[in-house]
């Protein structure tokens, strides 16, 4: 009876709890305000204050404590009495919710009352493209990416919503980092192409591409926004260890059709002499109607024998190719490598990337070297000072397009037959064609009468930033 007395008397002390204090951060050291933290196993949780602390009454030493907030991965802490926990939480970019930058700030996409269309081109990495204007295609509703030619380099038309005007300029406003840049052709030279300023950008700089479509533009950056705006941000740094990324790719690309198919030398001979043929029976039969069709063959053949050399003739060295001698299969490359990473103090972000393309007609292309520095240092609580920094240059060589003779399009479809050589016997450029008794040669205007146009664009940005 003792003995059972004693142990109730035991059972009825209470169970000694032991109190976990801690504090949730999210990457960039601001505190998380209402994070869930619950023991594992059991309904006992809290969450965190304004000022992203906690404190959680435990039954057991250790306890594993499960931390979760939306936008965030969960993590399991194993907490033991005495320490204070810090707790620093890792986006999770499956459940994070579309956010919208623009002119004033970034907001969430539920959030924003105007019409806008985001483009992350972390989803858009591996797309084989070297344009910043090819992000676009197909990926931001409501905007029309078209261009008159297909050089390397060529300026690109963006249509947002449409056109607005005749007479005046319907291309949108373009932002980079929050500055209103230059936008579409600088070219120097009278090329039907253009120099696209916008193909100076590396398409791994960025992060992000909004759209703005509606009157909210024009509420933003005045009349220049009429047409729309495309902002662009650039990548930052963040808190963590050093990520260094190292990207190459190749590419090849070529005419998706045969571009109006062309007889060739054997086929274009014959093809002639038939017709010689037929138009020199039906003049015999009109001067004379009782001729036999013996005759009437024999002296038609004769007279093809005789003009066929005037209008197809075999050249020196064989038919000529005209495709083999002014296209050729594009092909693109890319070097990239960027260093990223910083500390709760300081980011930063930096790349270099080099990018030679040759377009599918012989002598053109693109070549551009890039650099970027983009870095953030939080001098205090109130205040940030950052920098950016980009330098680009930039080669392109582009070739006549229209109705020209320097045209290869035009002049290897409309003159220049398989029977003109290239070169004459003696190894000098052939300058007599058939159609044309001058000199028009477009192999000899492809090699010297080519349009090469250099740019060098830089830009260093200081932005301080206060918080009140």
């Amino acid at each position: 009876m003792l003995s059972s007395k004693l142990k109730k008397k035991k059972s009825a002390v209470p169970q000694q709890k032991t109190t976990l204090t801690g504090t949730v951060l999210d990457e960039t050291g601001e505190p998380i305000i209402g994070a869930n933290i619950l023991v594992k196993g059991t309904t006992n949780g809290t969450t965190t204050d304004l000022d992203g602390h906690f404190s959680l009454d435990v039954d057991r030493i250790p306890a594993t404590l499960i931390i979760s907030y939306i936008g965030y991965g969960k993590q399991e802490i194993k907490a033991t009495a005495g320490k204070i926990l810090k707790v620093v939480m890792a986006p999770d970019n499956n459940v994070m919710e579309e956010v919208v930058v623009t002119g004033y700030g970034t907001f969430k996409k539920s959030a924003y009352a105007g019409s806008a269309s985001t483009v992350k081109t972390g989803e858009l990495k591996d797309l084989p493209v070297v344009s910043f204007s090819s992000l676009l295609e197909g990926n931001a509703p409501g905007v029309q990416v078209t261009s008159s030619s297909g050089q390397p380099g060529a300026s690109t038309s963006i249509r947002i919503r449409g056109m607005g005007s005749f007479n005046a300029s319907n291309s949108p406003l373009y932002v980079i980092d929050g500055v209103p840049v230059q936008s579409g052709s600088v070219a120097a030279t009278s090329s039907d192409s253009g120099f696209d300023i916008m193909s100076t950008l590396n398409n791994s700089d960025i992060e992000n591409i909004t759209v703005i479509k509606d009157a909210a533009a024009a509420s933003l950056y005045g009349s220049r926004a009429a047409n729309g705006v495309i902002l662009i941000s650039t990548k930052k740094g963040k808190s963590g260890k050093a990520q260094i990324s190292l990207k190459a790719d190749w590419g090849s690309n070529d005419f998706a059709m045969d571009y109006r198919p062309v007889m060739g030398g054997e086929e274009r001979r014959e093809y002639i002499y038939n017709g010689l043929i037929l138009y020199q029976q039906r003049k015999l039969a009109d001067k004379n109607p009782n001729i036999s069709e013996e005759e009437l063959m024999s002296q038609s053949k004769t007279y093809a024998d005789g003009q066929i050399d005037k209008y197809a003739p075999i050249p020196w060295c064989g038919f000529t190719d005209w495709n083999k001698e002014l296209f050729q299969k594009g092909h693109h490359s890319t070097y990239e490598a960027s260093l990223a990473g910083g500390s709760d103090k300081f980011k930063y972000y930096s790349s270099l990337s080099y990018m030679k393309q040759n377009g599918i007609v012989q002598g053109s292309g693109l070549e551009r070297v890039t650099g970027r520095l983009n870095a953030d240092f939080s001098a205090t609580d109130k205040l940030t000072v950052g920098a950016k920094i980009l330098f680009s240059n930039v080669n392109q060589s582009v070739y006549d397009e229209g109705f020209t003779y320097t045209s290869p399009f035009y002049s290897s479809r409309n003159w220049a037959t398989p029977s003109d050589p290239v070169y004459n016997e003696d190894g000098s450029w052939n300058r007599k064609f058939i159609r044309k008794a001058n000199d028009r040669n477009p192999k000899l205007s492809a090699e010297y009468d080519y349009k090469h146009e250099k740019c060098y664009a830089h830009s260093i940005r200081f932005m301080p930033n206060t918080k009140s």
